[in-house]
């Protein structure tokens, strides 16, 4: 054989021997790519979202009273069942005998009562009754027995800008709404919408003003009233609840 058949050959031997190396450093990668025991791929952790906090309950309304003609702190406390000394410091009242009509009052909790006291199954409470048609709440009349109602006094009779008569309801709580004052000398007033409780009073003036809960004005151009006169309250119905001679 020649030379350059064996150059040939030579050549081929090294072409094989380089196909040969070149396959068995491939063959490890490609079997570790296809190696079961392969670590799984990692997956981005799941992240729940945080719970909405539930809403703080909404504070209930406390119960008001508005001021009416005829009305006092006293009788007030009384009808809700606190103390005079409660009421006026809830409502920082520096006179608790200065009240106006129409004035808004706060009727503070009874604490004690609101701690130990629950409401009996499927009744309504003060506070959802609030919502009524008929407006704020308020809690029903206690009357303590049957009204007693008297004109207990007088000043000022016959000068316009200081007569006045007295009223006091000795009795049960009453409305003196449509009730009448009466003299023999022909003077009439009405009484308008006015609430009087066990103890309160309400002075009936005979000249012009505006109204607070402890003083009616009359608007009269002219004194309503004479010394020994007779003077007959009635109630609605016509019936006579008391008389009074006006003192001489």
């Amino acid at each position: 054989m020649d030379s350059r058949k064996w150059g040939l050959v030579a050549i081929g031997a090294l072409i094989l021997a380089s196909a040969i190396l070149g396959a068995r450093l491939l063959w490890p990668r490609e079997r570790e790519a296809e190696s079961p025991f392969a670590p799984p791929a990692t997956e981005p952790p799941t992240v729940s979202p945080s719970p909405t906090p539930p809403a703080a309950p909404t504070p209930e309304p406390p119960t008001t009273h508005t001021v009416q003609a005829g009305d006092t702190l006293s009788a007030i406390a009384q009808q809700y069942d606190v103390s005079t000394e409660a009421l006026a410091a809830a409502n920082d009242l520096p006179d608790p005998d200065v009240l106006q009509i129409g004035q808004v009052l706060t009727i503070p909790e009874d604490e004690a009562t609101a701690a130990t006291t629950e409401s009996p199954a499927g009744a309504t409470p003060p506070s959802e009754a609030s919502e009524s048609a008929d407006g704020p709440y308020r809690p029903p009349l206690t009357p303590s027995g049957p009204p007693l109602v008297e004109v207990t006094g007088a000043e000022g009779v016959s000068d316009l800008e200081t007569e006045a008569l007295l009223l006091r309801n000795e009795g049960g709580t009453v409305s003196l709404e449509d009730w009448r004052l009466s003299g023999t000398g022909g003077a009439d007033f009405d009484f308008p919408a006015l609430t009087l409780f066990p103890g309160g009073e309400v002075w009936i003036v005979s000249k012009a003003g505006e109204d607070t809960p402890r003083r009616l004005y009359w608007n009269r151009t002219d004194p309503a009233w004479s010394r020994g006169e007779l003077i007959t309250l009635r109630d609605r119905d016509g019936n006579i609840v008391d008389t009074f001679i006006v003192p001489e």
